[in-house]
């Protein structure tokens, strides 16, 4: 049933996906870009940067709390905002950028980690703070950002024709479910950052 729910959901929003997708892959060559053409003094900047957040990390009570805690504020935050931009004129265009910044957020932040692990450590925590993480929270911000892409249609094209009770339950529904699904990628976060602590301390 979830498989056949799956395929007419990709089906139904075919367009939008692609178009989520794509802006995210534009935003990672964005970021890839940025990353090349910066001065030296920017790029020692930001690693250096990222070291400080390493080693504030080092302490326990840090990574067991902050992370989720602070996680699940910016997903919030995150859900928030897009609700707030769905029911706005120009907001479908807002919200395509963010998704593109997310996407050079994470080509930065992975080339970042290989910067400061190396080659080796660098696919290892690739893999544990970026691709395990995001295998869990891209899917759930894309089911997000389609749902208020909708919304912002049936705002501004349909002239809240298509706004009801159910559709409102829907929303709603897809607000909780994509919020547990980031929420778990939180979880996730915490155990791999401990992992990556570890590797950070040996370095």
């Amino acid at each position: 049933m979830l498989k056949k729910w799956f395929k007419e959901y990709i089906e139904i929003n075919k367009r939008d996906i692609l178009i989520v997708v794509g802006l995210m892959l534009l935003g990672v060559i964005v970021g890839i870009g940025a990353y090349i053409f910066s001065s030296d003094a920017v790029k020692e900047l930001a690693v250096t940067s990222v070291k400080e957040v390493f080693d504030i990390s080092k302490s326990e009570a840090y990574v067991k709390t902050n992370i989720i805690v602070n996680g699940m504020k910016a997903d919030i935050l995150f859900i928030l905002v897009f609700a707030i931009l769905s029911v706005t004129l120009f907001g479908k265009w807002i919200i395509y950028i963010i998704v593109m910044l997310k996407g050079a957020a994470l080509s930065l932040y992975t080339i970042l980690l290989f910067n400061i692990f190396g080659p080796l450590w660098g696919i290892v925590t690739f893999i544990l703070l970026v691709l395990l993480v995001n295998i869990l929270y891209i899917p759930a911000l894309i089911y997000l950002v389609v749902t208020f892409l909708e919304v912002n249609f049936n705002v501004f094209k349909t002239r809240l024709n298509n706004i009801n009770v159910s559709t409102t339950y829907k929303i709603l529904l897809v607000i909780f479910l994509s919020f547990v699904i980031m929420f778990s990628s939180i979880v996730v976060e915490q155990i791999a950052s401990s992992i990556v602590l570890n590797i950070y301390n040996k370095i």
